[in-house]
């Protein structure tokens, strides 16, 4: 009862059954013999509003007797209609349209004012007070800009029918962000396809959306069929990390519920064609093991009717009454990072965005200059949400994150700002609890990093007690004090951690070209934090090469018999005299080229970079476990030294290994060396 209750509080009353209301205000119904004072150049407009069918196309579902056509001439022929300006003064506009489905691309050289071949309608708004300057909208978020105004809204047709009649749908521009702003309308047709035009009727602006704007089947429809025509060209996936096998990815979210573990990734499915308006959605995968994956539709989209062009990261959860809960930070050209919700199903697969959105904005008593990339949890009877964010301390901007509590994943309110660090800057952050002490993990524009110490949650002050990095790789030879990505030669990035149903804190981040491995995050007894590789991948491995108990003397021996490029190695060295000693991976048949992993007892190298890599106390040998996919390696060592490299400079023919010692003996007390099978 409480959840059909809650779920029906969420899903907003669906009002295009009602059409144009009353109250509506109408900018243009196209009834006249022409269009007035809206503005007309080029040829596919014609004098006036069209009242009848196009030349092999029946046209239904507009208003009145007329409608502004683009298809003057044929699909062949361009133009533009511009409306006076008006002052936005309701929460939507709505609109009827039909026609070709051209977005336009930004690849595609095109006239002034135009985008490559698109076919839409567009929204033109003054950018003056934006929260973006002018010329960050046009160039970073890819908004046109046309006669000192942006372009903030645009939509295109759904495509012509087969069936011979055309017809007209609603379609809704959240506009609440723009209220009391001076825009136009614009009827831009640049396409010269056959099915290049557009009917356009009924512009309004209303209290209420004639479309329904919270689960937007038809952008998901495109997505994923634009991600089916790539994955049938690609080529086959190969390997042990999950990778997406077409289209690029970033951030993301993983947890287990219901028998799987699912990952939720930010992924753009038309970046082959570099489709404007095609921008960040979330994707989708799940595994039972967290080994093999299973691929599903994208789900949560941009929505490009407030603005939305970026999904950025952030969280899944599952509420106190078993409820699927989606957050993530909402990216718009006129409005600063706010955070959006979405209610899933069952089996996490649909999405229904909260009407209330967005549940979160920055107010003012928060110091941070923004919040991004939510990390939800509940801890007793409160639910809390850490966004990362930069707070200005003197001259500088330093990394901090901004908590917010509520009670049922809705209403959320301001709780305050727990920790400032020394970084620039934070993203993707995480705050969890580890046995009896309580862990930060976060992206500062560099290697990720955690913080350990005690959270006093009546104040919601976190104190840390030490510090550490969550991947070695870039860095020796990042720049501390510029903490920027240009300064970052590493390859993980972190995006949260997970409690799975065995009671394991997962850590999943991003490696190279791909997913890094999970590890397991526990404490160890020197208060560093302790990663290790999820035991599945075992259930992996192949041929097997094993020797145990020999010692290494200023040489290099080549071990195992095993030939290929997805291995696990597992050595233990006891260091003795020798001044360096460990692996080279990745050997070439000649010896001339490999991958050094090598310690000097104080420091672990890896390549052409080193970490720290001293033994416990207590503890009498250097345990490395190296992973080698294709083009990914990844070594820990003792558990708390992890670093992820890029190999993509290995030929193929480069999968030897071998054993070293220089300076002295080493006595290496175990190896292990098995092939591991693709999980494609």
């Amino acid at each position: 009862m409480f959840k059909t209750r809650l779920l029906s509080i969420l899903v907003i009353c669906f009002t295009a059954t009602f059409g144009v209301q009353a109250d509506d205000t109408v900018i243009a119904n196209f009834e006249g013999p022409d269009f007035g004072t809206w503005q007309v150049t080029g040829e596919a407009l014609g004098q006036g509003p069209a009242s009848h069918d196009l030349d092999s196309l029946r046209v239904t579902g507009y208003l009145g007797t007329g409608f502004a056509s683009t298809a003057h001439g044929g699909g062949e022929t361009k133009g533009v209609l511009t409306s006076p300006p008006f002052v936005i003064t309701k929460d939507y506009i709505n609109f009827l349209v039909g026609g070709g489905y051209h977005f336009g691309s930004r690849r595609t050289k095109a006239p002034k004012n135009f985008w490559g071949m698109e076919c839409a309608v567009t929204l033109l708004v003054d950018p003056t007070g934006l929260v973006y300057s002018f010329d960050l909208i046009h160039t970073a978020h890819h908004r046109l800009a046309v006669d000192d105004s942006v372009v903030l809204r645009m939509t295109t047709g759904s495509g012509l029918p087969t069936d011979g009649a055309l017809h007209l749908d609603w379609r809704s521009w959240d506009v609440r962000s723009l209220r009391g702003r001076t825009a136009r309308i614009r009827i831009v047709d640049n396409s010269d396809q056959a099915d290049g035009f557009l009917c356009v009727d009924q512009i309004v602006q209303g209290d209420r959306p004639l479309q329904d704007l919270l689960n937007n089947q038809e952008i998901l429809a495109r997505a994923n069929e634009n991600v089916r025509r790539g994955e049938a060209t690609a080529r086959p996936r190969r390997g042990y990390h999950f990778v997406p096998q077409v289209f690029g990815f970033g951030g993301h979210t993983a947890l287990y519920h219901d028998g799987y573990y699912h990952l939720f990734y930010i992924y753009n499915p038309f970046l082959d064609r570099g489709d404007v308006w095609g921008h960040n959605f979330w994707k989708h995968a799940r595994s039972r093991d967290l080994v093999f994956w299973e691929d599903l539709p994208v789900a949560i989209w941009p929505s490009e009717d407030n603005g939305e062009f970026y999904c950025a990261s952030g969280t899944v959860v599952i509420d106190d009454h078993g409820v699927p809960r989606l957050f993530y930070t909402s990216r718009s050209s006129e409005r600063s990072m706010d955070q959006m919700a979405a209610v899933g199903d069952p089996g996490l697969i649909t999405w229904r965005k909260y009407p209330t959105n967005p549940i979160i904005v920055n107010v003012k008593e928060n110091p941070l200059t923004h919040g991004t990339d939510p990390s939800v949890f509940k801890h007793e009877d409160k639910w809390y949400m850490l966004l990362g964010g930069l707070k200005k301390v003197g001259d500088e901007y330093r990394g901090a994150g901004s908590l917010h509590v509520s009670d049922d994943l809705i209403n959320w309110e301001f709780a305050g700002v727990p920790f400032v660090s020394e970084t620039r800057g934070w993203e993707e952050p995480d705050l969890f609890k580890l046995g009896d002490k309580w862990v930060v993990t976060v992206e500062p524009f560099g290697p990720s990093q955690y913080y350990i110490g005690s959270f006093d949650l009546e104040n919601y002050q976190f104190v840390p007690e030490s510090h550490g990095y969550l991947d070695y790789a870039g860095v020796e030879k990042h720049d501390s004090l510029k903490h920027d990505m240009s300064h970052f030669t590493g390859h993980y990035i972190v995006c949260g951690s997970f409690l799975d149903h065995k009671d394991r804190r997962i850590c999943f981040g991003i490696g190279v070209g791909g997913f890094a491995l999970p590890r397991i995050l526990s404490l160890r007894p020197d208060g560093r934090l302790s990663q290790k590789p999820i035991p599945e991948i075992k259930k992996l491995r192949a041929e097997h090469f094993v020797k145990a108990g020999f010692r290494v003397s200023d040489e290099s021996k080549t071990m195992g018999t095993i030939t290929s490029d997805l291995l696990e190695v597992q050595a233990e060295f006891v260091p003795s005299t020798a001044t360096e000693f460990g692996l080279k991976v990745r050997c070439a048949p000649d010896g001339t080229r490999f991958v050094p992993i090598s310690c000097d007892g104080q420091q672990l190298r890896v390549g052409d970079e080193t970490a720290p890599a001293k033994l416990m106390e207590g503890e009498e040998t250097l345990r490395l476990h190296v992973f080698l996919d294709r083009h990914m390696l990844e070594v820990f060592a003792n558990d708390w030294v992890v670093y992820t490299e890029s190999i993509t400079g290995s030929p193929p023919s480069d999968v030897g290994i071998e054993v070293f010692a220089r300076g002295g003996e080493v006595t290496v007390k175990k190896l292990d060396i098995w092939r591991l099978s693709s999980i494609w």
